[in-house]
């Protein structure tokens, strides 16, 4: 069951929010792809395979990250946060839950994943094309509680930010193997985000692949970027201004507000998923790393590094590394790395990029 339930997981991926469940009783909203990746997870646990599944270098880092994201809440308890356990416990449950997809898409290897992600990518360019050429103003989705964007393109993810960091780590993989007719779509999509944090980091990623490859037709990407940002229609608004500014007094703010409860509580941080409620509303901290500090502590962090560390140096597939270092540099500006759309990927990939514990076999 695991090769299908990994397929039903891609093809709802590109879907977003789209695919969105609220209900009254309920305190956090509920998505498609958490179902389907929670079926994922128990496939996996009750496969017969899975002492072969979970037989790989990652495997200990991973329990030692969670491990640290569970004590940090369970310390916690008694801290002012037992009022809304139930949401903190679910985002909880979500970390522990999706890493299950790096471990099916390893098992079930790249072979017979790669025309299904083909796909799923290309519905999801499809969408973000669609949703800015036919709903350029999506303003009022600020009544809905998300943040108001006009002429920029969002995605099903109704994210620029978070849309961009996808194009831009998709675009850069298939540079790397120079699948350049399916990369230049991405870049010109791409520059339709107006998200400077994903345009840098497919400029990192770019720099990076001209100094290992010593390719300068690389940079002719670049060009074509700057030339579709130069080019593409700017009414007034803030969101396409490059020149902004709150954006960037607004993240280092957060980068600061995380920094101070980090120092408040440094071992074992406030609780993972908990910082919503230490003044009774939603806070958000625009960087993976920091954000990890905060709720984790230094025990949560010190192991989250180790496991980045395990993931890259076991990733032998140079386009899906890549791939991975795109959204790290970019979880540097926001919290990309906990986005469930971005994480699913993120795992499945960079299981496919690892090499194969065990020749696949229907299950």
């Amino acid at each position: 069951m695991i090769y299908p339930l990994l397929l039903l997981t891609i093809y709802i991926w590109p879907f977003g929010q789209l695919l969105s469940f609220s209900f009254p009783n309920l305190p956090f909203t509920l998505y498609l792809l958490d179902l389907a990746v929670f079926l994922v997870f128990i496939s996996l646990i009750i496969s017969s395979k899975r002492k072969q599944i979970f037989s790989n270098p990652i495997t200990k880092p991973l329990i030692i990250f969670l491990t640290a994201a569970i004590m940090s809440l369970l310390v916690n308890l008694q801290q002012g946060i037992s009022s809304d356990l139930p949401t903190s416990a679910f985002y909880l449950l979500r970390l522990i839950v999706y890493p299950s997809l790096f471990f099916a898409g390893n098992y079930i290897g790249f072979s017979r994943l790669r025309k299904p992600l083909l796909i799923s990518l290309g519905i999801f360019s499809l969408l973000c094309l669609l949703q800015y050429l036919f709903f350029p103003d999506m303003r009022y989705l600020k009544n809905l509680g998300f943040d108001d964007h006009y002429f920029r393109l969002i995605g099903p993810f109704y994210d620029p930010n978070f849309t961009g960091a996808i194009l831009a780590g998709v675009a850069l993989y298939f540079i790397s193997q120079s699948q350049h007719p399916l990369s230049v779509p991405l870049v010109g999509l791409l520059a339709l985000t107006f998200s400077r944090a994903s345009y840098l980091s497919f400029l990192t990623g770019t720099i990076f692949l001209l100094i290992s490859k010593k390719k300068i037709k690389y940079f002719l990407l670049v060009g074509l970027l700057s030339v579709v940002i130069y080019l593409i229609p700017k009414p007034s608004g803030e969101g396409v201004n490059l020149l902004r500014t709150f954006s960037i007094f607004s993240r280092i703010d957060s980068w600061q507000q995380g920094l101070s409860l980090f120092a408040e509580r440094p071992i074992i941080g406030w609780g993972y998923n908990t910082l919503r409620n230490i003044d009774g509303s939603r806070f958000q901290i625009d960087n993976s790393f920091i954000y990890i500090l905060a709720t984790t502590g230094i025990a949560g962090f010190l192991s989250f590094i180790y496991l980045v560390q395990k993931i890259l140096v076991n990733t032998k597939n140079k386009g899906f590394k890549l791939l991975f270092i795109s959204l790290l540099i970019h979880s540097l500006f926001n919290n990309t790395l906990f986005y469930i759309w971005i994480l699913a990927l993120a795992m499945i990939t960079l299981g496919l990029g690892q090499e194969k514990t065990k020749e696949y076999k229907s299950t």
